[in-house]
């Protein structure tokens, strides 16, 4: 291939030329939600296209103007060889070429390849407390203008960034305290004014707490033990999905987040030996705590004051596991069965066979 590479403006009889490269860089779902905007840069060796990154402008509260990365994709043929640089070199100089106050980009948190890209050029991640100090009431317009209301798993990466380290704790126990009302919304749906006088409305929180707790300290401990700090990670962009659920047919979909690497710089490919086994962990953890929550409920005396918490478990449970260990693809590739399903496939077969198990029991 020749080393020659010129990045310039994508012509329209191009676009499907780009489609077709982006079709092998992205699962079937979602190739979906792909679309062009007028705003694409391409890269182009020997008179071919070797890749694509798709910018996006948009208003900012304050009169202030937004750019974003809104897709990157280089050729299969084309990747390790920097047709990825040059793409986000040139995509983030056109971006301030036309003013841009802030550069922003939303980065699967599996997909390192992107995201230290994003971060050698300056890029830091904005917590769901970040987000909201810097765009106040209009966060929620943000997400729209950059897709970030579906992408589960994924987080926005910002230019400037925020300068000093967020806290995870923070995004724990808000995790916890969103998951707890989006049950309350559901319960609320299903019982109606009732729910206010059970016992559910400090049930909820206490199981879920367990649940959580149990699943990122049993990740922790197991990354840990093979040398790799992590810290905790939430999922804000699970939530509107999460609301719809609960407001609609009054569904639960758990929003866990997940644990990172706390080191800047690591790659997906070699920390799956690690986040792999601590991925197994946790899955296991909720699979022991919604079996045996199964198990005691059928086989043992419970008491009273402890039987409420020991349903509700029985409840959610299965529906922890299942979202955590069963559904590899997208869009639930941030959940820990695809980190299981990168690391072992026969470890995979046996953790979602028990949680798909648990659903018909």
């Amino acid at each position: 291939m020749p080393t020659e590479m010129l990045i310039r403006p994508l012509q329209d009889e191009e676009k499907p030329a780009v489609r077709d490269i982006m079709r092998r860089s992205f699962p079937l779902v979602q190739r979906w939600f792909f679309s062009f905007t007028p705003h694409v840069l391409v890269a182009e060796t020997g008179g071919e296209i070797q890749g694509a990154v798709v910018l996006k402008l948009f208003a900012l509260p304050r009169g202030r103007r937004g750019g974003l990365m809104y897709w990157a994709f280089t050729h299969p043929a084309a990747r390790g060889l920097g047709v990825g640089q040059r793409l986000f070199d040139a995509g983030i100089r056109f971006l301030e070429e036309q003013g841009c106050d802030e550069l922003l980009g939303c980065v699967e948190g599996n997909n390192t390849s992107s995201s230290n890209l994003l971060a050698a050029r300056g890029f830091e991640i904005l917590s769901p407390g970040r987000q909201l100090r810097r765009w106040g009431l209009h966060t929620p317009r943000v997400w729209l203008k950059i897709f970030h209301y579906i992408d589960i798993g994924h987080f926005v990466w910002a230019r400037p960034g925020p300068g000093r380290a967020d806290s995870a704790a923070l995004q724990w126990w808000g995790n916890l305290a969103m998951n707890s009302l989006l049950l309350f919304l559901v319960f609320w749906r299903l019982k109606g004014a009732a729910l206010f006088a059970s016992t559910l409305c400090y049930e909820i929180p206490v199981v879920l707490g367990v649940l959580f707790g149990v699943r990122e300290l049993a990740m922790r401990l197991a990354a840990r033990g093979r040398g790799l700090t992590v810290r905790y990670r939430a999922w804000e962009s699970a939530f509107p999905l999460g609301l719809a659920l609960a407001a609609g047919p009054a569904w639960w979909f758990p929003i866990l987040g997940s644990v990172y690497p706390a080191a800047p710089g690591w790659r997906y490919r070699d920390a799956i030996r690690t986040l792999g086994p601590a991925a197994a962990a946790g899955g296991a953890a909720v699979l022991l705590l919604s079996w045996g929550a199964w198990a005691l409920l059928r086989w043992a005396a419970i008491p009273p004051t402890v039987l409420p918490f020991i349903k509700l478990t029985v409840t959610l449970g299965p529906l922890a596991a299942l979202f955590d260990v069963a559904l590899p693809f997208f869009p639930f590739v941030s959940f820990n069965g695809r980190r299981i399903w990168d690391w072992s496939r026969p470890v995979w077969v046996v953790l979602a066979t028990l949680a798909v198990a648990r659903l018909f029991v």
